[in-house]
């Protein structure tokens, strides 16, 4: 598939001392059946060879270039590399993650071929780290070996993807390819918020009226790699990020019935942070995140719930605990205190 127009695509990968995992990330890139790109691998301040290893490929691929920063966490390194790119369109790739061969070249098609469109995205597949071959035939869908599909399919604008990216985040960082106006609408990463700035970055673009579309296709599919170091199998810093996201959301022109579900959803936020402070040990610290949960909840029934679950913190198993909580919570909750392996901790294993 060879498109008539070839506008660059910038795809920018921040990465911390990958050194032995960003060989396959850039050689999924220069595997692309679409050829006119550029990357930017942002160095977030790496203490292993990872400068050595990108100037192997860099002086074969004139399209790699490295920059080096201070550690900053991953949302500024995303920012430094958006600063030093010239792209079209942006891709965004974590150094430990691939892409699929044809994902570059079908989705700018795409947004090519449909003026209307800012983000187009499509499904991912996770792979483990000594599993990485099988990635093309495995029907794993997420890293919590539950084998369903975690990633929402919506297409449009305005309420129809703003309600459910607000309930939970609907895809992977390396899964959309976004326009450059996207970035110059939107601007840039919250860089407070990692390990969700890519989540807060969705619903920004949701509230500015940005149209989405999902088009999953098998060979533009995100691959996404789940290994111990993975930031998303931190609850504890997951839930921190996502209570400080959920609070700048109420400044965004949300619509009375959103802001309400988001103060509900901030509310369980919360009180799940709570339940794993608990679980980790921090039982005093836990109880009032649970005490502050049921505070913020306006709804009278899960109010009793979480003073409940405070009350009876000290003196229940992590397992009772955990049925309590999840008794309590909406569905999207629910799916996020399953996603953070709360549902199954004893004890905890972070």
């Amino acid at each position: 598939m060879t498109p008539k127009l070839t506008p660059l695509i910038s795809v920018v990968v921040p990465t911390f001392n990958y050194a032995h995992l960003i060989p396959q990330a850039l050689e999924s890139l220069q595997k692309q059946t679409y050829e006119n790109w550029e990357c930017v691998v942002v160095d977030d301040g790496s203490t292993d060879n990872t400068a050595e290893v990108v100037a192997t490929y860099a002086l074969k691929d004139s399209r790699i270039r490295y920059v080096k920063q201070e550690n900053s966490k991953q949302a500024a390194a995303r920012n430094t590399g958006i600063q030093n790119s010239t792209g079209e369109y942006f891709q965004f790739l974590d150094s430990d993650d691939l892409i699929e061969p044809a994902k570059l070249d079908h989705q700018v098609n795409y947004l090519e071929s449909h003026p209307e469109v800012d983000i187009v995205y499509s499904n991912a597949r996770y792979f483990r780290t000594e599993n990485m071959n099988e990635r093309l035939h495995s029907r794993r869908y997420s890293v919590w070996d539950d084998g369903e599909p975690w990633i929402v399919g919506v297409s449009g604008h305005g309420h129809n993807v703003l309600r459910p990216l607000l309930c939970n985040n609907i895809t992977v960082v390396n899964s959309p390819l976004i326009r450059r106006s996207v970035v110059e609408s939107v601007g840039l990463f919250n860089i407070a918020l990692t390990p969700v700035e890519d989540w807060d970055y969705w619903i920004r673009c949701a509230a500015k009226g940005l149209n989405f579309a999902y088009d999953d296709c098998e060979q533009s599919r995100a691959l996404v790699r789940a290994h111990p170091l993975s930031a998303s199998l931190d609850g504890r810093r997951m839930l921190r990020a996502t209570v400080a996201m959920r609070k700048n959301l109420a400044a965004l022109p949300l619509t009375a019935q959103l802001q309400d579900l988001n103060r509900q959803l901030l509310a369980e936020a919360e009180g799940l942070l709570g339940i794993e402070e608990v679980i980790n040990g921090r039982m005093r610290l836990g109880i009032y995140q649970i005490c502050k949960a049921a505070c913020m909840d306006r709804r009278p029934r899960y109010r009793a719930k979480w003073l409940l679950c405070a009350a009876s913190a000290p003196f229940v198993s992590n397992e009772r605990l955990l049925s309590m909580v999840s008794s309590s919570l909406t569905g999207g909750a629910t799916e996020v205190l399953n996603k953070l392996g709360l549902r199954n901790v004893a004890p905890s294993k972070r």
